[in-house]
């Protein structure tokens, strides 16, 4: 990958980016570890009604795909943040080139620019190992 921030980025524009994704991070660790997750996952010492069990179950799987969905937005935040640590933030992780500012003021924390995603979008889903990845 190429090193260096993508073009037409302005260090105030980073630093912005910077606090736009730590705010988020810390919403979503905050959501994340709240005593709402432990209350919608018990089920307490009561017997529950047989009636209300499918009801309870589907409010509990909606509830964990929603903290699936929180996990994999805090970890492609995580990464971001690292990129602009790195000095290569806003740069495609497929293309190499510079993703538009207004795509980072939409989603700041995009790896991919307009053109690349629309593109792997409609690709079937490749394997994992095919992707790019950055460790802490």
């Amino acid at each position: 990958m190429a090193k260096g921030t993508a073009k037409g980025v302005t260090k105030t524009q980073i630093r912005r980016f910077h606090t736009v994704l730590e705010a988020k991070a810390d919403e979503l660790r905050t959501s994340l570890g709240s005593l709402k997750a432990a209350k919608a996952l018990d089920r307490g010492e009561e017997v529950p009604d047989l009636d209300d069990l499918p009801v309870q179950s589907h409010e509990e799987w909606i509830f964990l795909n929603r903290n699936n969905i929180d996990v994999m937005l805090l970890r492609e935040i995580e990464e971001a943040l690292v990129h602009i640590e790195e000095n290569d933030y806003g740069t495609c992780h497929e293309c190499d080139e510079s993703i538009s500012i207004k795509r980072l003021q939409a989603v700041p924390w995009a790896h991919y620019c307009v053109t690349c995603q629309e593109e792997l979008a409609e690709e079937p889903e490749r394997p994992r190992s095919e992707e790019r990845s950055y460790s802490h």
